[in-house]
């Protein structure tokens, strides 16, 4: 099995997932406290859409408040946030999520109730939603609990199609939902969502389809450190950059976007001809600062063994830790008794 690397809040999660598996009563639990801080923000919401500032000559301007953000379900709000992560992509449901399901068809039949395990956390998040949103958190997590075990003839379509009915039941108090439906205008991407795209999210649901970040993806073909572009992989060179040329259109910040366009150039140059890459050692270095600057501390790539790999961001206050045989640090030692699907890097 290849090495696995969880991301933020993976390990914590697993644990109580099996924790509430044995008491019925601790997802519901979980699900009411994490409406609280929503129906508090959407109090606030509906407070300021009551406020109106006159303008000189007496007539109040319009509440810059969306109706519809000011008037959004409270408990819709926060099985969202919990599940998208907004503002700050930090851990959010849906990253586990993807990764789950991009290693279900090699590690699904091994342990299916891991994975069914999955599919509780999202029911539960969901457990107080409206009618609609519950009922295609539900379909999602029904397919965890009889597709992993299938391994490679799990249905990959419908994951998809049950993965975007969340982001449809959420678009409307959830910008990461509204781009994962397919919305969003050029220019308008937060870049903090850009920067977890990019670091964070695995690529389930891209040309890739599978577990890993798209930064891990990318050493494959033209390294962090310089190498040599493999032959053979004209299309993995090519979807990437197209997958960067999104980001690069989408994303709000002029600084993200100049560094996702030095990200990108070894591909353009791979695709020209130009089959020896510097690596992504500099460009990455430098997206990372731009997205720091935007809120969204990126995690630091590292080459093990000629495989590159990404693991979580830590927060802003936690140094980095340097010794990789530390067990709590995400390492194999510390890893090993969870049941947790692959993340390595595939060639």
């Amino acid at each position: 099995m290849p090495r696995r690397i969880l991301r933020s809040g993976a390990a914590e999660r697993t644990e109580r997932s099996r924790q509430r598996r044995s008491s019925p009563s601790g997802g519901r639990r979980r699900a009411h406290r994490a409406a609280l801080p929503g129906a508090a923000l959407a109090t606030l919401a509906l407070t300021l859409d009551g406020c109106t500032a006159e303008a000189p000559g007496g007539e109040p301007e319009a509440p810059s408040a969306a109706p519809e953000e000011a008037s959004a379900d409270p408990a819709l709000a926060a099985a969202c946030t919990g599940f998208w992560g907004d503002p700050d992509y930090a851990g959010p449901l849906s990253r586990d999520v993807l990764d789950r399901a991009g290693s279900a068809p090699e590690v699904g039949p091994s342990d299916p109730g891991f994975y069914a395990m999955t599919g509780d956390d999202v029911e539960d998040l969901f457990a107080e939603a409206p009618e609609g949103a519950r009922a295609a958190a539900t379909e999602l997590a029904d397919w965890f609990r009889t597709q992993p075990e299938r391994g490679a003839e799990s249905d990959r379509e419908a994951f998809a199609d049950a993965f975007e009915g969340v982001a449809a039941g959420c678009h409307d108090v959830s910008v990461a939902a509204l781009w994962a439906a397919g919305g969003g205008e050029a220019g308008a991407k937060p870049a903090a969502l850009v920067c977890a795209d990019v670091f964070d999210t695995p690529g389930t649901l891209t040309h890739f389809a599978n577990s890993n970040v798209l930064t891990s993806n990318m050493f494959k073909l033209v390294g962090l450190s310089p190498r040599e572009v493999p032959s053979g992989r004209t299309d993995d060179l090519r979807a990437t950059a197209e997958l960067l040329d999104a980001q690069i259109t989408a994303v709000d910040d002029d600084a993200v976007r100049t560094a996702l366009e030095q990200v990108r150039a070894p591909f353009v140059d791979a695709l020209d001809g130009d089959t020896w890459s510097d690596g992504l050692q500099d460009p990455l270095d430098q997206l990372s600062t731009a997205c720091a600057e935007q809120g969204y501390h990126a995690p630091a790539p590292a080459e093990e063994g000629g495989d590159a790999v990404v693991g979580a961001p830590a927060p802003e206050d936690v140094p980095a830790r340097a010794d990789a045989s530390d067990p709590s640090d995400g390492s194999p030692a510390h890893l090993a008794a969870l049941p947790a699907p692959s993340n390595g890097a595939t060639a």
